[in-house]
């Protein structure tokens, strides 16, 4: 992979049911041009449940100012009454990954379930 090279992850949001899974490498140039339209579907999404699953194996800083954008969405979502679950996917190990979303917790005031592969 090039430094120009953008790496995509896989994006899947079903809104009939909430669901959103965000997994494999994340880094682009872009990233808001890739994020902002998924966070303003999610914005525009009326479910009772909201099920995150992020299973990034490697992102960059774009990528996490992102995700914070989500889960500052999915905040305000549990403020107007939905049930919000975010899962935090991590190799076994992995403490760095580990305390990115920890940290990613803690500054959305969410509470993440983590899952170790």
């Amino acid at each position: 992979m090039s430094e120009n090279e953008d790496v995509i992850p896989s994006v899947r949001f079903n809104p009939s049911t909430g669901l959103l899974k965000i997994e494999g490498r994340s880094a682009m140039r872009d990233v808001q041009d890739f994020y902002l339209p998924i966070i303003e579907q999610v914005k525009n999404t009326t479910v009772p449940t909201f099920i995150v699953e992020i299973k990034l194996e490697h992102f960059d800083t774009g990528t996490m100012k992102c995700l914070f954008l989500l889960m500052k969405e999915l905040k305000e979502k549990q403020a107007m009454g939905a049930m919000i679950m975010v899962r935090w996917f991590s190799e076994a190990g992995d403490e760095d990954h580990r305390e990115l979303g920890e940290d990613l917790e803690s500054r959305s005031d969410l509470k993440f379930n983590y899952v170790s592969k």
